[in-house]
């Protein structure tokens, strides 16, 4: 734990609680393979001030994470853990592999850890996920397509403005899989997710990964979700049935009836 600015002991005490029960948790829902790269050590870096569109960041070396003493104080602190750890945890599996994983596969994932984590600790809600799911049901079908098979729309580095569609897309990629691809979804994606990330770790491109390990081409998943996102346009809220979105959908939806209504 390291802090050049001015953040109390108590305050570090805390950030320390709240990184070792996310990184328990991340650890246990993963499974990942044992391996000393996980163990190895990690440094927890908070600092004062703010960065717009930034709470915390994980370093891709896996060895350190930094977050904003704001976030820390922020009900949201935990789930913002839960997601960067995800990130860390990866980026140790991938080694010097860490750029050959699409940026929506990688943000999808510590989003999920971010939903998952609000589950165990029994503060999420539908409202919370109101702005995302409002947009999901406002993109077009060519974004979505750009998102899937550009990997420099959205990178954190180079195109941060879009940083939060590619984010977006992402969690719902994970979501489609668990859910509805093959017509019936795959109840363990996310689990599975830390067999793609060792698989290119060892040396597996992305698609032969996510192949070996889901029995369906990434790419022909991202075609399936462009398709419906054409075949939903005039009811876009089919695009999250049966996802962990569909309550906040059906809210955004039937606001959107109101207003039409003139109410």
């Amino acid at each position: 734990m390291v802090s050049s600015d001015n953040v109390s002991v108590a305050d570090c005490k805390d950030a320390v609680k709240m990184l070792m029960a996310a990184w328990k948790f991340d650890l246990s829902v993963m499974n990942w393979a044992p391996t000393k790269e996980m163990n190895r050590p990690l440094t927890l870096r908070v600092q004062e001030g703010k960065k717009e569109g930034v709470r915390a960041s994980a370093n891709q070396n896996g060895n350190r994470f930094t977050m904003y003493l704001w976030v820390l104080k922020d009900s949201s602190a935990p789930l913002t853990f839960a997601h960067e750890l995800g990130h860390t945890q990866a980026f140790r599996v991938l080694g010097e592999h860490v750029n050959k994983v699409p940026h929506y596969f990688v943000e999808g994932h510590g989003l999920i850890m971010n939903r998952l984590y609000a589950d165990h600790l029994r503060i999420s809600s539908p409202e919370d996920w109101i702005g995302h799911v409002r947009w999901l049901m406002s993109v077009s079908p060519e974004t979505v397509r750009t998102i899937y098979t550009d990997n420099s729309f959205g990178d954190p580095e180079n195109d941060p403005k879009n940083c939060t569609k590619m984010e977006q897309m992402g969690v719902y990629f994970v979501e489609y899989m668990r859910t509805r691809v093959k017509g019936k979804g795959i109840p363990d994606m996310v689990p599975k997710m830390a067999r793609v990330f060792e698989l290119v770790g060892r040396g597996k491109n992305y698609g032969q990964a996510f192949k070996e390990v889901y029995g369906v081409w990434a790419s022909d998943v991202a075609s399936e979700i462009v398709e419906l996102f054409q075949r939903t346009e005039s009811n876009p809220a089919e695009r999250l049935k049966g996802t962990r979105f569909e309550v906040a959908a059906k809210a955004v939806a039937d606001k959107s009836r109101n207003k039409g209504d003139g109410e």
